[in-house]
Order: C-alpha cells, then sequence, then structure tokens
C-alpha cells in the first residue's frame, strides 16, 4: 500500500461527501486525514489515503462521484499526515527566531516545491498562474509558492498570509487613507469597539463603530431614510424598517460584526456595513445598506475593503454576498475585488470574494526588518 494525496472538488450539497468516502472504500483506500479547502469552484475536499491498488483507478472512481471537475492525486509521504492547526503553529514559533527562512516554512505550510523572495511589482516567472501563489509581506518584499501542476486553492492563500501576519508586529491605530488598517474591528468585542476614520475615494471622512444596543434608534431611522428600492436591493424583500430580532443579530458579537458609519462631526449613520459567520468552514457573509443620499460616493466600496480586511483578520478564507441581479453598484464593488460571481437565480446573484493577501502589511518592526534587509534569503 501507498499513501496518495487526493483533492477533489464537491458539490455542496448531502451526501455528497458520504459519496466520496463510499467509492474510496470500495476501492480498499484507508483514509487517514480530510482537509475542507474552499476556492473559486466551492468545496475543495483533500484525502490523504493509504491505496492498496492502482491510484489512477481509485482516481477515476472518485471523479466519478465527485460531480464534476478535476480531481488531482500525487503520492504523499507519512510525515505529511498530522494535524494541520499543530503544524501551523510549530511553523509560527520556529518563525519567531528566524523570520528570514519564511520562504522556507510557507514551503512546507503548503508542501511546495519551490518558495523564495521576491519584489511583488516585478511579474515572476509563473505570475498569474493557478499553481503559483504571491505571498506578501511588506510593501517592498513578497515570497512567491510554486507547487507544479497542483493549484492553490483560497483557504491555501488564507493560511499562508496568516502565516505571514502572525510574526510581524502589531498595527498602529486603525486610521485609513484610501483603505483601512488592517484592525479597524476584530471578532467577539466585549469592551467599546474601537473606532476608526475611513476616508472614501471621494474625500469624504467616516467615523466607523460597532453597533450596539444603543443604537437601535439609529439604524431604525437609517432604514427609514432609505428608499423602498434601497431597503430591498438589501434585504431582498420589502423591509421597512428591522424587528427587534434582527436588531438582536446585528449586535451579537456571536453572529459576526455590524459597524455604522458616520461622517465626522454626526450623530446619524449614513450606512452599515455587517460582516456575519455562516456555517461553512472559512467563510463569512457581508452586506451593506447605505442611505440613498451617500450612494454613489464610494461609502459602499470602501465598507466592502473594510469589511474584507477584518474577515481577513479572523481568518476567513472568503466572503460571500448575495445581492439583486440588478444592482449594479453591488456588483461593481465585488468583481472589482475579484469575486466570483454566479449565475442569477431567482433574480439574486452570490459573490464569492478571497480573502487572501487582502490585508495592508504592518508598519516596519524587527521582525519585518529581519525578512526584507539585504542578505536575508532571495536579496
Amino acid at each position: 500500500m501507498a499513501l496518495w494525496r487526493i483533492r477533489t472538488p464537491v458539490e455542496d450539497r448531502p451526501g455528497r461527501l458520504a459519496g466520496l468516502v463510499g467509492a474510496m472504500a470500495a476501492e480498499g483506500a484507508d483514509i487517514v486525514a480530510l482537509t475542507i479547502h474552499t476556492d473559486a469552484s466551492g468545496a475543495v475536499d483533500e484525502f490523504v489515503a493509504d491505496v492498496p491498488g492502482d491510484p489512477e483507478r481509485l482516481r477515476r472512481a472518485v471523479a466519478e462521484r465527485a460531480g464534476g471537475g478535476e480531481v488531482l492525486a500525487v503520492p504523499a509521504r507519512p510525515r505529511e499526515v498530522g494535524d494541520e492547526t499543530t503544524r501551523a503553529l510549530l511553523l509560527t514559533a520556529r518563525l519567531r527566531s528566524a523570520p528570514n527562512r519564511l520562504p522556507e516554512a510557507l514551503a512546507e505550510l503548503l508542501r511546495a516545491e519551490e518558495a523564495h523572495w521576491t519584489d511583488p511589482s516585478v511579474p515572476g516567472p509563473g505570475a498569474g498562474e493557478a499553481d503559483t501563489l504571491l505571498v506578501p509581506v511588506g510593501p517592498l518584499r513578497a515570497v512567491r509558492v510554486h507547487r507544479p501542476g497542483r493549484p492553490f486553492t483560497w483557504t491555501e492563500s488564507a493560511r499562508a498570509d496568516a502565516l505571514v501576519r502572525s510574526v510581524l508586529p502589531a498595527t498602529g491605530p486603525p486610521v485609513s487613507h484610501h483603505r483601512p488598517q488592517r484592525r479597524p474591528f476584530g471578532p467577539r468585542v466585549l469592551s467599546p469597539p474601537t473606532e476608526g476614520v475611513l476616508v472614501t475615494a471621494g474625500g469624504d471622512r467616516l467615523r466607523l463603530s460597532q453597533v450596539g444596543a444603543g443604537d437601535a434608534d439609529a439604524v431604525r431611522r437609517l432604514h427609514a431614510r432609505c428608499s423602498a428600492e434601497t431597503r430591498r436591493r438589501r434585504y431582498l424583500s420589502s423591509v421597512a424598517e428591522p424587528g427587534a430580532r434582527m436588531l438582536r443579530v446585528f449586535c451579537d458579537p456571536e453572529r459576526g460584526l455590524t459597524v455604522a458609519a458616520r461622517p465626522e462631526g454626526e450623530d446619524e449613520p449614513v450606512a452599515l456595513a455587517h460582516l456575519m459567520y455562516t456555517l461553512n468552514p472559512g467563510v463569512g457573509e457581508m452586506a451593506f445598506l447605505v442611505e440613498d443620499s451617500w450612494q454613489g460616493r464610494g461609502v459602499g466600496a470602501a465598507l466592502a475593503d473594510a469589511v474584507a480586511a477584518t474577515a481577513a483578520d479572523w481568518g476567513l478564507a472568503e466572503v460571500r454576498a448575495e445581492t439583486a441581479a440588478e444592482n449594479r453598484a453591488m456588483l461593481r464593488i465585488v468583481h472589482r475585488m475579484g469575486a466570483a460571481v454566479g449565475r442569477p437565480e431567482a433574480g439574486a446573484v452570490q459573490a464569492r470574494v478571497p480573502l487572501a493577501g487582502r490585508a495592508p502589511a504592518a508598519p516596519p518592526g524587527r521582525l519585518t526588518a529581519l525578512m526584507t534587509r539585504p542578505g536575508a534569503a532571495g536579496r
């Protein structure tokens, strides 16, 4: 018998995973590890299995049950079998004492054949290819990771980005010019939230704060000032104002984060942004409501960047947004963010935005200097 790593896209429908496991069992394969990824195609399952016979026969059997998409099978080694979280933590501990060995750590994390320092502003070999990943480290440096014939998933990109940020110094105050700083907010805030100032592309300065129970009346007034069409595009139904249950969801940190945007010096919010947890591993959901008189001024785009940066800090691989098919403003925003947009269904479309590499780099510090100084690997 021999160890093989088998990766396959899976339709997000009940029973699909059971069908794959059954197909592998029928070929006598012993599954010793399973990892679930998120990618542009949806869910991607990766098995490490002890295969007694022809791995190509097993690959074909899995492909027949997977429901479409390419199934990859590559040899695996015994040392690759283990807990992914433990492995990532050990790599982080190693990097704290030797941060200039980041390319080596990323190659081990992603089981890649090649990783080296590079200038992110200069396109290198494999740029734009699915089996080449550029991991930002700072404004001047990045690590290019290559794994021939084995495309990187969004989940792996998010893991690589998280490993880099785990050894970078903490960011400073959350003040933004065009883009938010990396940590304007965090999940499960139990004390008064950190506030930040967001500057839109049009130059408007908006003060951001997490919505709490005391903001219920202001949130209702914001909905009342919005037109029926604006509310329909946000909720995909006719919602005159949020009820008590909806407001509780907005304010519940166990459900996610809701942020109000107010012009500086004013008390009334002009927009809301939501980032909510979902039952899918590594996936969040975002939504926005912008008052009619503030639409077309870049508020939604700026809030989308803030939400994406926060979701990346939470360790999510992607955020999803469901919007009306005719909501061109929202579709422009998600397309700009690199989203995969599905086909319209019942007048609505779902957009899926990958998050890896989205958070701005931390300001220079001791570890950053070690990773980017002359003489470091690749310099």
